[in-house]
């Protein structure tokens, strides 16, 4: 016998000795006579969380929070607080119910707390993942997920064993970028479609190099890098409900003893090749020089000639403006001695007219001009001899 308290916030499962149980919650202070008390464990769930309920009888229940349960071992299996499914918006879940036998899917798109119900269960996705050692490499059943991705994403894979119609075996790097465009499409006509595209990818591949040469691939590598040339691949991906939006061709690789073989046809082609450029580029320089001693050359002629022109046109100037001068200065002297003509001329008319004159002013005075005039020419005629004596 024994007393026993259960604060509050506590509840304890009570036992006699007949095997009755009874949940006791507190506060209380209780009496025990043959009579065995154990304290039961509580359990909470956030807003992020719900609890999951297994009851003895089988059945499961979840009960989404914030909420509390304190565990009875008479009627609890197991209780656990798992937290919420958070969802990004480009994130969705495929989930099935079943409802009076019958099995329905449903999808939820983020961005959400998804909290399934006792009757739901996720579909979980087993698709082919790159190895951790090697990206280009695809391991089966590797990524296992329940969150189904709705976002562009890519990923890398190497085609081995790709034979070229001269028996040369390469292996050929890709990156091939997809997006999901329906997925209940993608549901019922595939459960890997990186399988899917893997297989596609490399049987284009393998048709492309089957019917052209080594030296014609690597002359065309540009194609491996258009979605046209990825013929069965873009048919099954469109069948599967995806998208393949671009391929990235990364190059080959070789057998060594090839590679070895091509690496040193490269190096003598780009040996070849930068003598060349560089022949060119002496020969370049070369008819540059000569090129520029000839529009020397025609330059200087150009400036000799432009000078002899100028000194013609010089001289020409020079000579029309002596010409010129001659000319004035010859119709000045004509000018000139014209004005000394017509002056002597209007001299002796003055002189004429001032006789005339002078006689008609004798006239009127009544002298007898005949006589005046003989007698001027007389004494003229002696003054002429005179001088003439003086100058003997």
């Amino acid at each position: 016998m024994k007393y026993k308290t259960i604060r509050e916030g506590q509840q304890g499962l009570v036992t006699n000795h007949l095997g009755e149980s009874l949940v006791v919650a507190g506060p209380c202070r209780l009496f025990l006579y043959r009579e065995r008390i154990r304290m039961l464990n509580r359990i909470t769930a956030s807003q992020l969380q719900y609890l999951m309920i297994r009851h003895k009888d089988g059945e499961v229940e979840h009960r989404p929070g914030p909420c509390e349960l304190f565990i009875n071992p008479l009627e609890h299996e197991t209780v656990k607080a798992i937290d919420m499914i958070s969802l990004d918006a480009n994130q969705m879940l495929v989930v099935y119910n079943q409802k009076e036998g019958n099995i329905q899917r449903r999808i939820v798109q983020g961005p959400i707390l998804f909290a399934p119900t006792a009757h739901e269960w996720l579909h979980e996705f087993k698709w082919h993942g790159s190895d951790p050692n090697n990206k280009a490499r695809m391991i089966p059943g590797k990524d296992v997920f329940n969150k189904l991705r709705v976002v562009p994403q890519h990923f890398y894979y190497n085609v081995n064993e790709v034979r070229t119609k001269d028996d040369v075996t390469l292996r050929v790097k890709l990156m091939i970028f997809y997006e999901l465009r329906d997925v209940e499409t993608m549901l019922v006509q595939t459960h890997d479609p990186i399988a899917d595209f893997v297989n596609a990818v490399c049987s284009d591949v393998i048709a492309f190099a089957a019917t052209i040469t080594y030296e014609k691939l690597l002359k065309q590598t540009s194609v491996l890098s258009k979605l046209s040339t990825y013929s069965q691949l873009m048919r099954r991906s469109k069948h599967i409900g995806f998208e393949v939006t671009k391929v990235v061709y990364r190059g080959y690789h070789a057998a060594e003893s090839l590679q070895t073989m091509h690496d040193k046809a490269i190096q003598a082609r780009t040996e070849l090749r930068l003598n060349t450029d560089l022949e060119e580029m002496r020969q370049k320089c070369e008819q540059m020089k000569l090129s520029k001693e000839v529009d020397r050359v025609e330059k200087q002629q150009q400036k000799q000639e432009a000078e002899a022109q100028h000194k013609h046109a010089l001289e020409r100037t020079n000579a029309s403006t002596q010409r010129q001068c001659a000319e004035i200065l010859h119709r000045a002297q004509l000018e000139k001695e014209a004005l000394w003509d017509q002056a002597r001329l209007d001299a002796a008319k003055g002189a004429k007219h001032a006789d005339l004159e002078y006689l008609k002013g004798l006239k009127d005075l009544g002298v007898d001009l005949t006589r005046y005039l003989v007698r001027k020419q007389s004494r003229n005629a002696v003054d002429e001899e005179v001088e003439i004596s003086a100058e003997q």
